[in-house]
């Protein structure tokens, strides 16, 4: 349900960036001077999702975090213990650590300070000739870190409320699936010729689906669909997708138009054939939000006979269950109800989207890129459940340029070439902004909605 809202005052926001009810200005995409006010207000207030918590492998672990020009180290300081850091050494302000690696001690680079994994300095080189300093003056200036689900965050805002708290209502509504005990599959980063927010809009709602990936509404045809463009009748059995906008955050799942009629690309219930050929579509051309082994199981699929009022659905979820229960995997045990409560795209505000299924997860963050507001660092991660001790060691791929590589599949593929020609029209002067569909499109405005909260209160 979408909980009520307080504006903030329209005087406070400059009419180029002022949001209607179901409008965006391009300003907000486009402008310079947006970008840094997001910088200034916006990114110092709110948390962000820094890592995994399993890409931190053993004591001393450590992944830097930026984000504009602030860089923060989040290190695996014990067994159970993640800290972070300002990624600055506290005598000239040389940067401590860059990307990712493994340490004993934080070590500066220009005099050699020493800092221990706690942020305590360990050594300054003749301590006795910095005369007139409390000795805390030295350690390392921590940052909010706390954990959810899996994932590290951080906050700049030493006073900002506890994570738990501003995730709400992801915790709850999330806690059946079990988050925490995925681990990854793979992990891919590029630059993507978009502004951040861009980026996030394409994986907000699934109103684009019939003209972005028509090869989803023809699953029928085989696990190989056309992605020729979708013929007008096509777009009427495209899925339907209406946003639900929380305080913060946002989802969208699979529903029923207001007319009564239900829309839903895995139509699954009335083919088995369907659900096996979007399963292996996917394994094959995502890679994510399906697994191996969901594949396996919707071959099984493919060639069963089935009882009256057997539902092919139910059937394919019972032989994933059995397979992955095979493997050694505890599967998840939730009731309808709570299913429907969690499965979904969620965005995490601000950065994060999460693709939430039973035993998988897609998951992408957006952050800019310097002060190119054109630009962004965009991350793919694709997570599943696994047998103990089963997971991969996943080093994270830097991909410089998106064209460049060849293994991010079709779906992929087809959303990163829109931001591109969105990026294009944004900077046409016929453009005014994003005229939203205020059932299926509320997404992307809730979260500049929010935004306004940070930025002009």
């Amino acid at each position: 349900m979408t909980t009520p809202r307080q504006q903030p005052r329209d005087d406070r926001v400059p009419p180029s960036w002022r949001l209607g009810a179901d409008f965006v200005p391009r300003g907000r995409y486009v402008d310079r001077e947006f970008l840094e006010l997001e910088y200034e207000r916006l990114f110092p207030r709110t948390w962000q999702m820094a890592c995994r918590d399993e890409q931190l492998r053993g004591v001393g672990s450590v992944i830097e975090y930026r984000i504009g020009n602030q860089s923060i180290a989040v290190v695996r300081s014990a067994e159970d213990a993640v800290l972070a850091f300002h990624n600055v050494c506290r005598h000239r302000g040389s940067r401590l650590v860059e990307g990712e690696g493994r340490i004993r001690e934080f070590r500066c680079p220009f005099h050699g300070w020493r800092y221990a994994l706690d942020g305590t300095c360990t050594f300054q080189h003749l301590e006795a000739e910095f005369e007139g300093r409390e000795p805390g003056y030295r350690n390392l200036r921590p940052v909010r870190c706390e954990r959810w689900g899996g994932f590290v965050f951080v906050n700049l805002d030493p006073d900002a409320e506890p994570l738990i708290e501003s995730l709400d209502p992801l915790p709850a509504a999330l806690a059946p699936f079990r988050l925490e005990e995925m681990r990854l599959l793979w992990h891919k980063q590029t630059i993507l010729p978009a502004n951040w927010k861009t980026a996030l809009d394409a994986f907000v709602e699934g109103y684009h689906t019939p003209g972005t990936h028509p090869q989803y509404m023809r699953l029928a045809e085989s696990s190989t669909p056309s992605a020729r463009p979708a013929e007008l009748p096509l777009f009427e059995y495209s899925p339907y997708t209406p946003s639900i906008c929380y305080d913060r955050h946002s989802r969208f799942v699979f529903g029923v138009r207001e007319d009564g009629e239900r829309q839903h690309v895995r139509a699954s219930a009335e083919s088995a054939d369907l659900t096996a050929n979007q399963v292996q579509y996917q394994v094959k051309e995502l890679g994510a939000l399906n697994t191996a082994r969901d594949a396996r199981a919707a071959e099984v699929l493919r060639g069963r006979k089935f009882a009256p009022g057997e539902r092919p659905d139910a059937v394919f979820q019972q032989l994933r269950r059995e397979l992955a229960e095979a493997d050694g995997i505890t599967w998840p045990d939730m009731s309808p109800e709570e299913l429907q409560k969690g499965i979904g795209d969620w965005h995490v505000f601000p950065t994060l989207v999460i693709l939430v299924e039973v035993g998988c997860m897609l998951a992408y963050r957006s952050r800019p890129n310097g002060a190119d507001p054109d630009s962004c660092v965009f991350d793919v991660y694709s997570l599943e459940l696994f047998p103990p001790g089963g997971e991969p060691a996943v080093q994270t791929a830097v991909i410089p340029d998106w064209k460049q590589h060849d293994g991010w599949g079709q779906v992929l593929g087809q959303d990163f070439r829109n931001m591109s020609e969105v990026t294009s029209g944004l900077h046409s002067s016929s453009f005014d902004g994003h005229w939203l569909n205020t059932r299926q499109e509320m997404a992307v405005h809730n979260a500049h909605y929010i935004a306004d909260r940070y930025l002009f209160e």
